[in-house]
Formats: structure tokens, sequence, C-alpha cells
């Protein structure tokens, strides 16, 4: 009795017992057709000698049309034509062979299949996903030249007004200059009225907004003898309110006039929005400056000499609480109890100073330049941030996050790698084992294998930087196999990018005292520093020749591994940032290595790595 559902499907005398792992297995062909009618199978298992049979290439099609992904095992004896597998390898894409049907390895078979029927089905998932995708974006492409062909549209006609509006502007630009210089709408009218009496003949101008323009035009049909042109006025699109020019009934307005008159218009609305900006950065000065009180760490600005100009009132309670009265202004004096300007202050950039007192106090201090008037020095926006329980707790979890990532990834490219890679160079080994040297495709078996065990090599150097430092004993390390191993780690990277790697190795090894992994750990993170700075500056600048200089070499007091570069030069030399750099640091620390950045005169990045001679 057939199970609802089943994975494999296996025609011939099998094992009755592997229907225990959900397989169906039939006597026939014939069987086999009535079950794939309404059901469908991931593995399907055959002699060769139903291969060979007129029924199965009909059989295979059916498979194949309602499920595509279907993996099939042969079972061909091992006197059979190697010529003639290949050639039914060739028209029915065996995923595996086997001897026998009663093979040892035959469960470990049947589920490797189904692993590749399953992600045959998601790449196929995958297909469907990006030909959707791909319609879309045509869709999309359609709208967009749609929308762009309307925009073209409106541009061209706002040229043509434009160069209207350009022969005409001429003889009035002195009165519309001053309708911009004016501050509120009782400057414009006046203003408008002085400057049009005499061109337009206005006899009055008046300003209102929205909704009073519609009442004062209704009072000035009703009850006023003037003939009137109202122009409404907008900002960006919406209406704001009008502007009416009066004159005498008898003397209505042309086309032309009307025409102008609307173009002035639209200047007084440019002037209307200037004014109402002016009055929301008045309101944003009220705001930003109840923003620099309500800030919770201390804000002040700084000039030149050192001198708090004004500072919030986070930074005043501090200096109550301290008991400090405000006798000196300076800030190093006020706020860290010194005499002198901080050791590393660099006011305009980012800086960490610490208090002098009994208690010492770490600050990030994030200063920017503001300047306020051109003809005076800059002045220093300062924030005072308080990182000394941060910097307690970074060191705290710095080692515990960086094993904890590492394990993660290494888990991860186990689980993911390993097995691939162990079927692939089995694969690989098996078909090189049938081939005959003879074989002109035999130079690629051979070729594919060498790839796959360097594959192999790279995930076992990967997998060596989650182990447990403790399973890695301290001891000789020589500094060429450090660095060997942490490049095979970023060789993608260097090939991918196109970047030439030099090394400079001397004839016999140099040794120093710690742990491989570590070391190739650190190396590594110092090494993907060079290569980023590298890809930065490929990205920008086609046709780049990129290249990676490693040196290793011995002084009578040091050990030295020097990393150049021709990435992006880095800004400040002496601190990169970076997660990576910080681990590095910290690793060649722990082995009592100095790590040093610096530029040399063709503004190449120099990594140097020192370590004592024992």
């Amino acid at each position: 009795m057939r199970t609802l559902k089943a994975s494999f499907l296996l025609i011939g005398p099998w094992d009755a017992r592997l229907q225990e792992l959900g397989a169906h297995i039939a006597t026939d062909l014939q069987q086999a057709w009535h079950w794939i009618q309404d059901s469908t199978y991931d593995v399907v298992a055959l002699s060769v000698t139903l291969i060979l049979g007129k029924r199965f290439p009909e059989f295979y099609e059916e498979i194949k049309r309602s499920s595509p992904g279907t993996q099939f095992i042969a079972v061909v004896p091992e006197d059979f034509s190697a010529h003639q597998l290949a050639f039914l390898h060739e028209e029915f894409n065996f995923s595996r062979v086997i001897s026998s049907f009663n093979d040892t390895d035959l469960e470990n078979h049947l589920f490797s299949a189904l692993e590749e029927a399953n992600q045959r089905k998601q790449d196929e998932n995958l297909a469907l996903l990006i030909r959707e995708q791909t319609a879309q974006l045509k869709r999309l492409q359609i709208e967009l030249e749609e929308r762009v062909q309307r925009r073209t549209k409106f541009l061209t006609e706002a040229r043509r007004k434009l160069f209207l509006t350009n022969s005409r502007i001429e003889g009035f630009k002195r009165a519309l200059m001053a309708v911009h210089q004016a501050s509120s709408v009782v400057e414009i009218e006046q203003l408008l009225n002085d400057s049009m009496a005499a061109t337009v003949q206005t006899s009055w101008i008046r300003l209102f907004y929205h909704p009073q323009d519609e009442l004062f035009a209704r009072q000035v049909q009703a009850q006023l003898n003037f003939t009137q042109l109202q122009v409404p006025l907008f900002r960006h699109h919406e209406k704001v309110g009008s502007i009416f020019f009066l004159r005498a009934p008898d003397h209505p307005f042309t086309r032309e006039e009307s025409d102008f008159l609307t173009r002035v218009a639209e200047a007084v609305a440019l002037a209307l929005d200037r004014i109402q900006k002016l009055k929301e950065s008045e309101s944003l000065k009220e705001q930003w400056e109840a923003t620099f009180n309500s800030m919770s760490d201390p804000v002040g600005l700084i000039d030149t000499n050192y001198d708090i100009i004004q500072s919030n009132k986070a930074l005043d309670e501090r200096l109550r609480e301290q008991g400090k009265e405000h006798t000196s202004r300076k800030c190093y004096k006020v706020l860290f109890n010194r005499d002198e300007p901080c050791p590393g202050c660099q006011r305009g950039s980012n800086f960490r100073v610490q208090s002098r007192s009994s208690n010492p106090r770490s600050f990030d201090v994030f200063s920017q330049s503001l300047l306020l008037d051109s003809d005076k020095p800059p002045v220093f926006v300062n924030l005072y941030h308080d990182v000394t329980q941060q910097l307690k707790m970074e060191r705290q979890i710095l080692e515990s996050a960086k094993m904890a990532e590492l394990g993660t990834i290494g888990s991860s490219i186990a689980h993911e790698l390993n097995n691939p890679l162990g079927g692939i160079l089995s694969f690989t080994q098996l078909i090189k084992m049938d081939m005959s040297p003879d074989n002109p495709l035999y130079p690629d078996i051979v070729e594919m294998e060498a790839g796959v065990q360097r594959c192999k090599e790279i995930v076992q150097n990967l997998l060596g930087f989650t182990r447990n430092p403790n399973a890695d004993q301290e001891g000789d390390v020589s500094l060429k196999e450090v660095c060997l191993r942490a490049l095979k780690i970023v060789e993608l990277q260097t090939k991918s990018q196109g970047i030439e790697v030099k090394l400079h190795f001397p004839g016999d090894d140099i040794m120093v005292r710690g742990h491989l992994n570590l070391l190739a750990q650190g190396l590594k993170n110092v090494l993907q520093n060079s290569i980023d700075r590298v890809t930065d500056r490929v990205r920008h600048e086609k046709g780049f020749r990129a290249f990676l200089d490693i040196e290793i070499s011995a002084t009578s007091e040091q050990n030295i591994i020097t990393i150049k570069d021709n990435g992006t030069p880095e800004k400040n030399p002496n601190s990169p940032i970076g997660l990576g750099v910080s681990v590095a640091s910290q690793i060649l620390r722990d082995h009592k290595a100095d790590l040093e950045f610096t530029l040399d005169n063709h503004q190449e990045n120099i990594s140097r790595i020192s370590f004592p001679r024992s």
C-alpha cells in the first residue's frame, strides 16, 4: 500500500526496508507509470536495464514534465560499458550511479539526491521570482519614460514663458528688486504702487491672503468704481492669496498687461515666500535655542581663545553641581580642571579627552567649526559625551563578542560549504577513476579536482579562526605561515578586484612566540583594511592598477611585517576607523607587538607590525 506522499520512487528488486524511509517500490515501469500519474517524486532509482528499455524515454519525459527537479539514480553493473554509460548520462542526466541494489551507501545516495532535487526546486522558484521582478521593472521603466515625456513638455513650455518674461522684465527690474528687498506685505504694496504708477498706470495695489482676497474682490465690484485685475498667488502649487491691480474704470487692462502683471505676481509670490521663510527662520532660531538647552549632554560654543561663548543648561547645571564659579571662561579650566589646553584637543574634529581629578572620566568631544561672520575667525560647537562607562563595558564585551561572531561565521561555513565541497570532490574523483587518461576531458577533471582541494583548504583556514584559542597552544610561529594563512582568506577578494599581491619573504623562516590562529586573524583584519582602501580607489578611478605589497624583515631588535597599498590615502593615518582594526590591535598587543599606520612620500598607505625579538 503506497503512502500518501513519498520522496523516493524505487523501481526493481530493492530492499523492502527502504519503505520505512518513505520510499515507493515498484516492480516494473508499468506499475511506476500508474503511480506517477497522481504523485510526484524527488528521486527515482532504477536499473540500467530498464533505462535501456523502449518505454523509459517516455517515462523520463513524463516525470520531468511534472517535476523538472527530479533526480535519477542508475544501478549500473561494474562491467557495463563506460562509453554507453556516458551516452546514457548525457541523454538522461543521472545524478548518481551505483553498482548494485544493495549498495552500502544507498541511503546516503538517496538523501544526497533528495537535497539536490530540493535545491533545483529552490532555483526554479528563484528564477520565477526574477522573471516576475524583471517584468515589473519593465513596467516601471515604461511608466518612468512617460513621466519624463510629460516633464519634458512642461519644461519646454516653461522655457517659452521665461523667454517672454525676460523680454518685458528689464524695464521693471529695479522695482522687482525693491520688492524682494521688502520685509513685510505693507512695504511690498508701497513699492509696487510707486513703480507701477508710471508704467502700467495703476491707481491702487493691494495684497490679501486667502480667504480675505475673495471678500475684497466682492467689495470692489459692489462698492468701488474701479477696473480690477485679480491675480492669485501660489506657493508650491497651493493658493495663498491674491494681488489686486486697480485703476480707472475707463482704462481696462489689455491682454499683454494682464500677462505681464501675472509675471509680476509670480515675483510677489516669491517675495511672500521669502518673508514667510524669514519668519520661519526666526521660529527655528527659537526652537534651536530650546533644543540647545534641552540636550542632556553638555554643549558649549568655544572661540579660538578657548573661551566659552555660550553654554547650554546641562553644562551650567554640571558646573553648579561641581560647585564651580565662572571666574574663568576657559573651557579646559572650567570643564577639565586644567591650566592649559587639553592634550589631543582638535577643535573642529572629533577627539577624546580625560578630566584631571581624583576620579578621572573620559569624554568624547564632537566638535564642529561654525563660521558666523566671514570677517571673523570661526567658533566651535563642542558636545561633551561621557563615555567612561561605555569604554569600560566595551573592554569587557570585546573578547566575548568577537568570539561569538567568529563562532557563528565558522559554523555557518562548515554547514554550508563542507558538505557540498565533499560531494563535489567525491564525484570528481569518481569521474576521474572511470575516465581514461587519454580522454580529452581528463585534464579538465584533474583541474576540477585541484580547484575543489583549494576550496577545502580555504574553508579549513576559515574554520581555524573560529577555533577556541585554548585549543591553539602558544609556541614558535613562522611569520611566513601567518601571512600565507591570512592571504588565503582574502585571496578571492584580491583576485576578483584585480589587486596585484607582491610577496617579499626571506629565505629563512622568521619565528615569533604566539598563537598561530590569533595572529593570522589579526593580520587578516589589517589586510582587509588595506583591501577596502584599494577597492574604494578602484571603484572611483577607472583603469587604476592596484597593488598590495607584503614584506617580512628582521632587525637586531624586531621582526617586522610591512603591508603597503596604493588605495585611497587615510585622512587620519594614526587611527584608522573600523572594528577589524580594533580587534587586530588588541590581538597584537596581547602578543606584545606594535601596529602602526603611516603614509609615505607617494601617498601610499603603510601598515607596520613589529614583534620584539626574543
